[in-house]
């Protein structure tokens, strides 16, 4: 059982109220994601809020593995 972030996938952007979206795809070995994604760091920066969508893709030949498309909505700080 294996899960990861696909790292070249992540995109961090704040609107002007300084709300932050967080988008980034996990890669797992089974048909569902064993973490928490509503609280997660990257470069340094926590970023904490609601996942606002959570889509599943099969990777076609990829025997089993499958990606999520993660979008979260919070603050970073």
């Amino acid at each position: 059982m294996a899960e990861f972030i696909d790292c070249p996938s992540v995109s961090i952007s704040y609107d002007s109220t300084g709300k932050a979206t967080v988008s980034f795809v996990v890669v797992s070995s089974t048909g569902s994601i064993k973490g928490s994604y509503s609280h997660i760091s990257f470069g340094g920066v926590g970023f904490e809020g609601a996942l606002m969508s959570a889509v599943q893709k099969v990777i076609i030949g990829g025997d089993g593995w499958c990606e999520w498309q993660i979008q979260l909505q919070g603050v970073g700080n």
